[in-house]
């Protein structure tokens, strides 16, 4: 997979940096970050990881409820329109590039351990999986918030894939 798996990873990071995912976020989704902060449970001092964060609709309101948030995602410009948002809004996490297949944290490292409309998109759903699970502490919360395949956004997407 080695060779291969680069280019998607490299062509889902092009893809994710153009145009302006952080407006469409705001504008499409933007209470979904809460509910899934909500719906989860996370509570101050929660360690907490926000996986494919985009730019941190989820992280965001995870680090307001005073628990220690790590955004991570594969690109850097949503990473970057997340810090100057957190900011923005006062609130204070880690902001980490990293792979949802191949997680740079340590097995149980995380108390809660989320992804709002996010981790979907990895290419690899197992290996995703997997390391979400391997992150979590065991007992832990897992929440994620996804499109469904037979809703309007999954039709949609399904539409736009040849041409991605």
């Amino acid at each position: 997979m080695g060779e291969m798996n680069d280019m998607v990873k490299a062509g889902h990071r092009r893809t994710w940096a153009l145009g302006d995912y952080p407006a469409l976020a705001a504008d499409v989704i933007p209470e979904l970050g809460r509910v899934i902060v909500q719906a989860s449970g996370v509570k101050p001092g929660d360690r907490v990881l926000d996986i494919a964060a985009g730019s941190g609709n989820a992280a965001v309101n995870a680090a307001l409820t005073g628990a220690n948030v790590v955004a991570s995602d594969l690109t850097p410009e949503l990473l970057e329109a997340g810090r100057k948002e957190a900011a923005r809004r006062d609130a204070h996490l880690e902001w980490r590039e990293a792979d949802a297949e191949a997680l740079p944290f340590g097995d149980g490292e995380f108390d809660v351990v989320l992804s709002c409309v996010g981790i979907m998109f990895a290419p690899h759903h197992q290996a995703a999986a997997d390391e979400l699970l391997r992150v979590c502490r065991p007992g832990g919360t897992v929440g994620l918030l996804n499109w469904t395949p037979e809703g309007f956004i999954g039709q949609m997407f399904a539409t736009m894939r040849p041409y991605a």
